[in-house]
């Protein structure tokens, strides 16, 4: 499948600023402070290293999963070459939401346009519904575990079940068609002074003033259906796929905490349930928070050293943690970063190797053998077959 020229500049400019935002990531961290916790980790940077292989090959089988019944178009390296050039971008963009982007460049190479869409959608709705699911049952384990006044308390408890709450919505959303369910509650909803808006910067004799304007919904809701069939079970998905898909999700989140509490012991932490809870209810809130900025520099140390506080930990820690933390992730974009870019560099010499052979006249190379066609024969006429 010949890759779309949007996808092309997609790649390219999301990498272009990737590498800017790493170059200024490392410079706001300081080399001083990343070669400080890249010593203080020690030996432990091994399992680091296997933790993040581990999780970055669970989530490029749970997007291959979620490609069903097309997923035999994608070989597992694609799908791996996908999630590591989007988590790479994402670690060091604001919003971390760009590679996601990259994530579906990369696999328009093999499949259409909408069932990539569909494939990393899905993915982002399940991984956001598993992380409500481990926070919804975190916060009830600091419910009943961790001493706190009553009314925070029923906090702990309210929150825990409106997050549960929440996953189960979103799961129903899924069900019912989520982009078309979403685009058509914009096209219903009246935004006083969009028309006049509208008017003045577009010179729209009639513009809309509702958030879409229900004529374009018209227009894209064949396409915003067809994405969410692709997200269904209405489009040949098979459902074994689907649970391989949230079970490899599932692991590779928790994975992903363990790297953290790993990071905390070798720091000389002491994990017990309800600090265990704790972090993960607090760690999703700052996450949130902190996805305004690159690598949430600033968000993540006040919101972690504020949550050590709280929990009656020593809050340097939490600041430890975050910096040790951003390292990994530093580790992990530069060499994610420098694979991507030389593959995206190997994928354009060889579109320009076989745009050059099909303006020749020839085939592209094979291996070491060149495919060479036999000039074209006139037929021949019936007085030279009989003689």
């Amino acid at each position: 499948m010949s890759r779309p020229t949007w996808a092309r500049w997609v790649t390219r400019i999301s990498l272009g600023l990737g590498i800017i935002a790493l170059v200024l990531t490392i410079r706001d961290t300081g080399l001083v402070a990343i070669g400080t916790y890249f010593k203080r980790i020690g030996w432990g940077w091994f399992a680091v290293v296997i933790l993040e292989i581990a999780i970055t090959t669970m989530d490029a089988t749970a997007i291959r999963a979620f490609l069903s019944p097309e997923q035999g178009k994608v070989r597992l390296r694609s799908a791996l070459l996908s999630q590591l050039a989007g988590r790479a971008v994402n670690a060091v963009t604001p919003s971390g939401n760009l590679g996601e982007a990259v994530k579906v460049s990369v696999l328009v190479d093999h499949v259409s346009q909408s069932r990539a869409v569909a494939t990393i959608l899905l993915y982002n709705v399940v991984s956001f519904s598993v992380e409500l699911v481990t926070v919804g049952i975190a916060a009830l384990l600091m419910a009943g575990f961790l001493p706190m006044p009553v009314t925070l308390r029923w906090v702990m408890l309210g929150v825990g079940a409106a997050v549960l709450g929440l996953a189960l919505a979103i799961y129903a959303l899924v069900r019912r068609g989520v982009l078309v369910s979403v685009a058509r509650l914009a096209a219903r909803i009246p935004v006083p002074g969009l028309a006049a808006v509208r008017r003045r910067l577009w010179k729209l004799d009639r513009p809309s003033r509702y958030l879409l304007n229900p004529e374009r919904f018209a227009r894209w809701e064949p396409r915003l259906r067809s994405i969410d069939d692709k997200m269904k079970l209405v489009e040949g998905a098979r459902v074994r796929d689907r649970r391989l898909g949230i079970l490899m999700v599932t692991l590779s989140r928790l994975t992903s905490m363990t790297l953290s509490f790993l990071l905390l012991i070798a720091m000389g932490e002491q994990l017990t349930v309800a600090f265990v809870a704790a972090i993960t209810v607090g760690s999703f809130f700052i996450y949130m928070a902190s996805t305004l900025v690159p690598m949430g520099i600033g968000i993540n140390e006040g919101g972690y050293y504020t949550l050590f506080r709280l929990l009656g930990e020593n809050p340097a820690r939490g600041t430890a943690l975050t910096l040790a933390r951003r390292v990994a992730l530093i580790m992990y974009a530069g060499i994610g970063l420098v694979l991507v870019t030389a593959s995206e560099t190997v994928q354009r010499a060889r579109e320009r190797q076989s745009s050059r052979a099909a303006s020749s006249g020839q085939l592209p190379v094979l291996g070491d053998v060149r495919i060479v066609t036999a000039p074209p024969v006139a037929p021949a006429s019936a007085t030279e077959i009989a003689d």
